[in-house]
């Protein structure tokens, strides 16, 4: 009898407990935080805004994206935020900071995509690729009365750490909802005025939008669904012609392969990147600093359909 009943005794405590857990509020799980700069890494400002992230929560899983950025080069922020983000669940907070006007009245914006993604960055075109690629719920302007570290309001420079960083700490580990961020403003953002891509029987032109560091190698605004519009086909031989502005730079024929090694070492090749965008490289060299190509909105490349070999 008296087994019985310690038996029924620890059931029902036990059970009380099951319950007791099931009614109590489940722990918030952080939210995984990515960072992007042109910082270098030449100095103290990484670790400064690892910092500020520690202090707000310690448990937050942070990922560096880079933070070789050429300085001020707000289309390749943009740009390396488009290359990270679809591999990312929803909840991920992004922190991009190139920030030339920094302490100017720029903006400072927190963007929802449709994929249910956060970038928290100044409003500068930053927000351009993601934009495009996820489609905007809404935009939110940071509200620097309480979304700014405690003490920084003297300093206007470093603004990285004391708001973008503040803020996107906070809104991943939970202190903060989407809604404190600040005030909406709808879908509105800056962006950049990229040209875009257009195909026609047997040619395409579009934009080089980024260069594919540190092998030098062009990437274009050209997808997958242009080239077979052009009918252009792996193993065609193409004319590519790449300008700046209206001043032509390069023109030369080049093989359509599947991959660097489709050409001997040191020959050009045009290919479909990991993007699934058309792509130009030299196999084991870099086209980019050979022919002293960029990119940005006035950089275009035009291809034209020759012939099979």
């Amino acid at each position: 009898m008296h087994r019985t009943f310690a038996a029924l005794a620890t059931a029902a405590l036990l059970g009380a407990s099951a319950a007791a857990q099931a009614a109590a509020p489940a722990a918030h799980e952080t939210a995984p935080l990515l960072l992007q700069s042109d910082f270098g890494l030449q100095d103290g400002s990484v670790a400064a805004l690892k910092g500020v992230i520690y202090a707000i929560d310690p448990k937050l899983h942070v990922v560096d994206i880079t933070h070789l950025i050429s300085p001020f080069d707000i289309q390749d922020a943009a740009y390396r935020l488009r290359q990270a983000a679809p591999f990312w669940p929803a909840g991920t907070v992004f922190v991009s900071v190139v920030d030339p006007g920094v302490g100017t009245p720029r903006k400072s914006v927190v963007m929802k995509t449709k994929t249910g993604q956060y970038f928290v960055t100044p409003d500068n075109g930053t927000l351009t690729f993601v934009a495009q690629l996820f489609g905007v719920a809404e935009v939110r302007e940071i509200d620097e009365k309480v979304n700014r570290r405690p003490g920084s309001e003297w300093s206007a420079t470093f603004h990285g750490r004391d708001v973008y960083v503040y803020t996107g700490a906070r809104l991943a580990a939970g202190a903060i909802t989407f809604e404190q961020v600040g005030p909406s403003r709808g879908t509105e953002y800056v962006a950049i005025a990229i040209p875009a891509s257009a195909a026609a029987a047997n040619s395409v032109k579009g934009t080089i939008v980024a260069l594919d560091q540190p092998y030098g190698n062009l990437w274009t605004n050209i997808d997958t669904a242009q080239v077979r519009a052009a009918g252009i086909q792996v193993g065609d031989r193409v004319r590519v012609r790449i300008s700046h502005g209206q001043t032509a730079l390069w023109n030369d024929e080049v093989l359509f392969g599947t991959t660097f090694g489709s050409v001997p070492m040191g020959k050009p090749v045009l290919y479909v990147n990991s993007l699934n965008q058309l792509a130009l490289a030299i196999n084991q060299g870099n086209f980019a600093q050979r022919f002293s190509i960029s990119a940005g909105p006035d950089w275009s490349m035009e291809l034209v359909r020759l012939k099979s070999p």
